[in-house]
């Protein structure tokens, strides 16, 4: 049996959703299915420490370390200031050093502000890396309004994201546009593979006992037509917007109710939805960890993916979107986002609109009802195949196994 050495770096926590519903799969099948390799993984995360790990976090840590996982957990320095971010590089550079010395010269992040550390360390300590999930963070930044074009947490941003392209072995995305830029217009000597973000489709899939118990614990009704918004406000996402686009559809469907299930607190939600004048009997707001997530989207008719449009927009990959489709639900989302509104259209499984404004929002709701009116057992099946075939991990899977033997 071949034995292979991969260092997996990651700036995030473990056990981040971002982490454990995406790229942490592949990474378990390695571990659990890969019947011709011996992987020794070397994951180096940076952990909040004011987020330690539960016992049954601490014991799936303990299992994987039995198939061959060596935890290198790094201590996460807050805030956005340069001293704090040349900390954190220091602690990757000394890690990844070591781990060099160790005979580790491969290497694979996900995400670009990681890839751009890679990059960093690979001036120096030179190895192959493969960026999965290659996104430019820099322009959605600027997209967002987050950041200035001009400013110097942009520039070095972005520099970095070019430069990481341009030196990396392996580089995947999920979307058309991002490989048309790396390789006809940066002319990237990487090899590429197109990977949108992966679902979890053992994990998200409609159950019938979890849809009465949900709507049983949070009040509400078995007949309500109910919309579902799991994530976060601002920043890369909408945040009165969202809280409008809601109180123009009810304007149409009074009968219409909106569950979210989000980090943020309850009164945080409450301020938002104040001011686009919702009242708080009209949606409903939970909290939930990974673990417990997909219960909630059984619970719901309709899903919202809240990521205003932009120029860089065209390069992200939502992984709600394959958890959605995978649990039975259709969603509405932004025109220019993604691949994912150009599938909503096709494969009709979605609603698109220009953004979140009134007219826009209002000419739309006769498309999202006939969604909530449609066969509910003839729509989940059609989207939960879509999701499959987009972003099923079987098919992914195979994809992922491809780029990683490219990096050796």
């Amino acid at each position: 049996m071949k034995k292979k050495k991969l260092g997996v770096f990651l700036y995030n926590r473990l056990f981040d959703p971002v982490i454990q519903s995406n790229f942490w799969l592949y990474i378990q099948d390695l571990l659990e299915r890969d019947t011709s390799t011996t992987w020794e993984i070397y994951l180096i995360t940076f952990e909040n420490a004011s987020l330690p790990l539960t016992d049954e976090q601490q014991n799936r840590v303990a299992y994987w370390q039995s198939k061959g996982v060596v935890w290198m957990a790094q201590h996460w320095h807050p805030g956005i200031g340069l001293l704090s971010k040349a900390k954190d590089v220091w602690q990757g550079f000394v890690t990844v050093f070591k781990l060099r010395l160790k005979g580790c010269h491969h290497f694979v992040s996900l995400a670009s502000v990681a890839g751009s550390y890679l990059y960093l360390y690979h001036l120096l300590l030179r190895f192959k890396f493969y960026l999965y999930q290659y996104e430019p963070h820099s322009e959605y930044a600027i997209d967002n309004g987050m950041w200035k074009p001009g400013s110097l947490q942009y520039k070095i941003a972005h520099y970095l994201e070019r430069k990481s392209a341009e030196a990396a072995t392996v580089i995947s995305s999920g979307t058309r546009f991002m490989q048309s830029r790396l390789m006809d217009d940066w002319k990237v000597k990487a090899h590429f593979f197109k990977i949108p973000s992966v679902a979890n489709d053992q994990k998200f899939l409609f159950n019938a006992t979890d849809r009465h118990e949900v709507r049983k614990q949070l009040g509400i009704a078995e007949d309500t037509r109910l919309l579902f918004y799991p994530g976060k406000f601002g920043d890369l996402y909408y945040r009165e917007e969202m809280a409008f686009m809601y109180k123009w559809l009810r304007e149409l469907n009074p009968s219409l109710h909106l569950l979210i299930v989000t980090p943020h607190t309850d009164q945080e939600v409450i301020d938002l939805f104040n001011s686009a004048s919702v009242d708080q009997r009209h949606y409903t707001i939970a909290h939930s960890d990974y673990a417990g997530i997909h219960r909630y989207y059984s619970a719901a008719d309709f899903a919202i993916i809240s990521v205003p449009p932009g120029p860089s927009k065209q390069f992200i990959s939502n992984i709600k979107v394959g958890e959605y489709l995978c649990a039975g639900l259709p969603y509405l989302i932004t025109k220019g986002v993604s691949e994912d509104y150009l599938f909503a259209s096709e494969r009709q499984v979605g609603v698109v609109v220009n953004d979140f404004t009134e007219a826009d929002v209002k000419a739309a709701y006769p498309h999202i009802a006939e969604f909530l009116t449609m066969d509910k057992t003839v729509l989940r099946t059609r989207c939960r195949q879509a999701g499959i075939e987009y972003r099923g991990f079987d098919r992914l899977n195979t994809i992922f196994k491809q780029a990683l033997t490219s990096l050796y």
